[in-house]
């Protein structure tokens, strides 16, 4: 404990992380904690979820807060109901044996109990804005005596459509508290609410912008139709000794369906989604924590709050929409020191898409192979015989030795065990539960986009000369160019998808029409029509110009 008594903080916070298993601060507890107990500044700090942060900021209020009355002092704003149930009960947990009272508020929750609650007394409100501007309308909420206020998880707060929430709250606070603002990426509008409400000179906090988190992780992609994504799933999950992670969907209608038909098939598993009461959504987090329930399928905004350390993997079942979201998901596995994996389903058309997470994450992700009914059976094969070796050792199989006994004395001994197997895992072995996974070629050999270019012989374009100016004008390779075919006054190729957005954006014409789009169709039946069109006017005596720009279009 060393580095935390570096910190400042006092024997008895020491104490009371000892117990809780701390052993030296993260990054940011170690900039953030002796900032806030050293100096009276506001603070702007960049860091992700899963850095450390609720402590950082925890622990500094808990230090500094008097218990004599049963105001409110301390306000932490976040930006759903999950969280705010997590950093009550995280805050909750470094307060040791001071006589602080701490409470969680958030919609979905009955008005009467959150009310009582803060009539008798409350130091410390973790709540949603949404929420929280209820109390203040009804008057059951006072900030008059607000020393300290947090805003956690801001760009998701901002992300949500919570700023008006935000603003009216910020002005129910007295102007000389404490303002602390976390964000894991700062927008625009960010550093507006910081210059808006915080006192001048206040401070600036950025941590790497990759968390450690993410640095611990394993990232791999699949390439997999869209069709076989369930399949790969459920192989994923066979190979894994003990798989407890989240499976990431794009729609309710996605996580619902895919969370019933891994119940279906015999997984502990299920969906959270924003359909679902806070009374249902509670219910399966708590499973979810002790482990009743292993495999979680969620939408991003669902999953927000969640914020479990010991996840062995985290799916992206669907393509997230940007590299922020793709880092906010695999965050979640790879905490606390332990390795994580990071898995994504990535289709055809998904490609474009992985090459720009990659290009601006920085990450290192590598190209997995999909498992084969037979490593998986392999894999199944392996975890039964240790199931069974662990049975071995335990002394509740006393009760079935004598039969046991009785078996193998009147039929073969490999028989009665296969038996026994059998009626213990079902078809755990059996190979017909899994179906056939159609091959998808890699991203630089036919998971490509074709173009259509409104230049042709016409123009003077030939093979050599489009490779040519490709490359000399967007620095693409040549050998990505293929299918190349030359009409008259248009033509097409095909290039790798991250390589043809390259080529699409760079040949714009001035006016702002493309000289370079997608073709409209795969082969091409869009630009041959509009080359008949053009060969009927010419028949028909109409200008020979005029046509030819039709059927460039």
């Amino acid at each position: 404990m060393e580095q935390f008594m570096n910190l400042g903080i006092s024997k008895t916070m020491l104490k009371t992380l000892a117990k809780k298993g701390f052993d030296k601060p993260t990054p940011i507890q170690s900039t953030v904690i002796p900032f806030l107990l050293n100096d009276d500044h506001d603070l702007v700090a960049q860091a992700e979820t899963g850095t450390g942060k609720t402590a950082a900021f925890g622990i500094p209020i808990i230090e500094c807060l008097d218990a004599r009355d049963k105001e409110v002092k301390a306000l932490i704003l976040v930006p759903t109901r999950e969280l705010a149930h997590q950093v009550a009960g995280e805050v909750g947990s470094l307060m040791g044996s001071r006589n602080l009272q701490i409470l969680p508020v958030y919609g979905g929750q009955a008005f009467g109990p959150q009310f009582r609650s803060l009539k008798q007394g409350v130091d410390i409100v973790v709540g949603t804005p949404g929420r929280i501007l209820d109390h203040l309308r009804r008057g059951t909420l006072c900030l008059d005596s607000l020393s300290y206020l947090v805003l956690d998880e801001a760009d998701q707060m901002l992300d949500m459509g919570f700023i008006e929430d935000i603003r009216t709250i910020l002005s129910h606070a007295p102007q000389e508290r404490r303002t602390m603002l976390f964000s894991a990426t700062m927008p625009a509008a960010v550093i507006t609410i910081a210059r808006q409400y915080m006192r001048g000179g206040y401070k600036t906090i950025a941590m790497n912008r990759r968390p450690q988190a993410v640095q611990l992780t394993e990232q791999i992609y699949f390439e997999v139709c869209d069709q076989d994504k369930f399949e790969a799933l459920c192989r994923v999950i066979d190979m894994e000794p003990e798989f407890f992670g989240l499976v990431f969907c794009r729609t309710r209608v996605d996580t619902a369906e895919i969370a019933s038909r891994l119940v279906r098939k015999g997984y502990t598993a299920d969906g959270i989604h924003g359909d679902i009461s806070q009374v249902e959504r509670e219910r399966i987090m708590r499973g979810f924590r002790k482990k009743k329930i292993t495999i979680l399928v969620a939408t991003d905004v669902a999953a927000r709050g969640i914020d479990i350390n010991n996840l062995s993997h985290v799916i992206n079942y669907d393509m997230p929409q940007d590299p922020d979201a793709y880092i906010h998901r695999i965050g979640r596995t790879g905490r606390a020191g332990r390795k994580g994996t990071a898995i994504s389903f990535v289709t055809s058309r998904e490609h474009r898409c992985l090459e720009i997470i990659k290009r601006t994450t920085g990450s290192a992700m590598s190209r997995g192979h999909i498992p084969g009914v037979g490593e998986v059976i392999a894999a199944k094969r392996d975890k039964v015989r240790f199931k069974i070796e662990q049975a071995i050792t335990d002394d509740k199989i006393g009760h079935y030795a004598d039969l046991a006994a009785e078996l193998l004395e009147k039929g073969n001994a490999p028989r009665v065990l296969a038996a026994c197997m059998r009626l213990a895992f079902a078809d755990e072995l059996d190979t017909s539960s899994y179906g056939e996974i159609r091959q998808i070629n890699p991203v630089n050999s036919k998971s490509r986009t074709k173009l259509f270019i409104a230049r042709g012989r016409k123009h003077g374009i030939t093979p050599p000369k489009l490779v040519k100016l490709i490359r000399g004008q967007t620095g693409v390779s040549e050998h990505l160019v293929q299918d190349i075919r030359i009409f008259d006054d248009f033509s097409y190729l095909s290039a790798p998808f991250a390589e043809a957005a390259i080529i699409q954006k760079k040949f714009q014409h001035k006016s702002g029409r493309p000289i370079v789009g997608k073709a409209k169709s795969e082969k091409g039946r869009t630009p041959r029509r509009k080359a008949r069109q053009g060969n009927d006017r010419k028949a028909s005596g109409r200008n020979k110009t005029d046509q030819g720009q039709s059927a460039a279009g």
